[in-house]
């Protein structure tokens, strides 16, 4: 391993709170945005995407979490 690489390594681990508090607070913006439109505006397409977020989203975190756990 480089140093190069050993330096960003080191970073991309002192900053996963930052990035764990954006993913978190963009999807409370998007659902703040979803679920703010009137009943009738939210359209299948529009839950299909929100939802396909949250599932990606919950995804990506399980599987951070189980990485860090294993490789600790």
């Amino acid at each position: 391993m480089s140093l190069l690489s050993a330096g960003c390594l080191f970073w991309l681990e002192r900053l996963q709170p930052l990035f764990v508090v954006l993913a978190i607070a963009g999807l409370g913006y998007q659902s703040w945005l979803v679920w703010r439109r009137p009943a009738m505006r939210r359209t299948r397409a529009i839950m299909r995407v929100y939802v396909a977020s949250l599932a990606v989203n919950a995804t990506v975190l399980a599987l951070w979490a189980w990485l860090s756990f294993r490789y600790r």
